[in-house]
């Protein structure tokens, strides 16, 4: 069975959110959301456009005779005790409000589109000396920064190229890490950038291990544009 086909993800997705998905088969699911995002996902989508329409639902108290039947079931009442049979109206009336949910979910699940989480485009920069010669690839995408070093970087022993972000509306910058001499790197974008806009980044020489300041303390040596991808 195909997981990752969209339709077929939307269909699981809406029987374990409804709670119909049971047993065995609900175990196996559980671990195929550990597995797969897009699965996550869609029972997230789900969860959102149904449990308003749940929580709408008026819930209903069981007969009496219900408790009194589970207790003899368990043994910890004695057969001759219990009383006579009621009527069935309540399994009727119990019957009649699971076929009008039933009806109202099979009206409303067509016109429910799948809410798409938004995704940001990635963006890209190109850190280049003054001859034009590129030093350093920098992929900004979602949360994540990775940055590639080219052989044209010249390797420091005594001090850092360090990366920052300048913001759009004039804040002061924001630090992104000490750029690699040579192969590449991945790191998290500090959350201070949440929300911001990037004017441009740039570089500037440190002393080894960094800004002692949280600020450029030497020369900003580069500038680049991030371009959407």
């Amino acid at each position: 069975m195909n997981y990752l086909e969209q339709e077929r993800q939307d269909a699981l997705a809406v029987s374990y959110v409804l709670g119909s998905m049971r047993g065995k088969a609900r175990l196996r699911f559980q671990g195929l959301l550990m597995q797969h995002l897009s699965l996550r996902q869609a029972v997230w989508r789900w969860e959102r456009h149904l449990n308003p329409v749940v929580e709408q639902l008026k819930p209903v108290m069981p007969d009496a005779s219900v408790w009194q039947r589970v207790t003899i079931r368990l043994g910890w009442r004695a057969l001759e005790q219990a009383p006579p049979p009621q009527s069935r109206s309540y399994w009727k009336e119990t019957f009649a409000l699971a076929l009008v949910a039933c009806l109202a979910l099979v009206l409303l699940l067509p016109r429910l589109e799948p809410v798409v989480p938004t995704q940001v485009p990635a963006q890209l920069a190109i850190v280049q000396n003054s001859q034009a010669q590129a030093l350093w690839v920098v992929k900004w995408e979602q949360q994540q920064l990775k940055v590639q070093a080219t052989a044209a970087v010249q390797p420091l022993t005594d001090a850092d190229y360090e990366l920052w972000m300048l913001p759009e509306n004039g804040q002061p910058p924001i630090s992104l890490g000490l750029l690699p001499q040579q192969a590449n790197t991945e790191r998290a974008l500090p959350p201070s950038v949440n929300g911001l806009k990037v004017a441009a980044l740039a570089v500037s020489l440190e002393p080894k291990g960094g800004s002692p300041t949280g600020q450029p303390t030497g020369p900003v040596l580069h500038t680049a544009q991030l371009v959407q991808l």
